[in-house]
């Protein structure tokens, strides 16, 4: 089964196994991250599913659209590799992504 490789607000990192089709946000809840809320249950209204996708990782993401970059950029600490975790549809090219949950805020 393909994995992330997630750090959570702790500071710790593991590794977790999902199931392609998911999105990110469903996907790390399953994994037990319930630190990252997602609130608003994908509509991109909330950015409480708000991630830093490694630009190292071995899965390549597609630059996110302009409602998601409205998103991100009215957020307090966005980056280039900020994204919006319900946006992230899962496939097995994903196996490895590396991504850290920022700092609540």
């Amino acid at each position: 089964m393909p994995h992330l490789i997630v750090t959570g607000r702790d500071g710790q990192t593991r590794r977790i196994e999902y199931r392609p089709s998911r999105a990110l946000s469903d996907a790390l809840h399953e994994g037990g991250y319930m630190e990252l809320r997602a609130l608003c249950g994908g509509c991109m209204t909330c950015a409480t599913c708000h991630v830093y996708v490694d630009p190292r990782s071995p899965a390549s993401r597609p630059p996110f659209g302009e409602l998601e970059g409205i998103v991100i950029g009215g957020l307090a600490a966005p980056r280039e590799n900020s994204r919006l975790a319900c946006q992230l549809v899962l496939t097995a090219a994903e196996d490895g992504l590396a991504l850290t949950i920022p700092p609540e805020g």
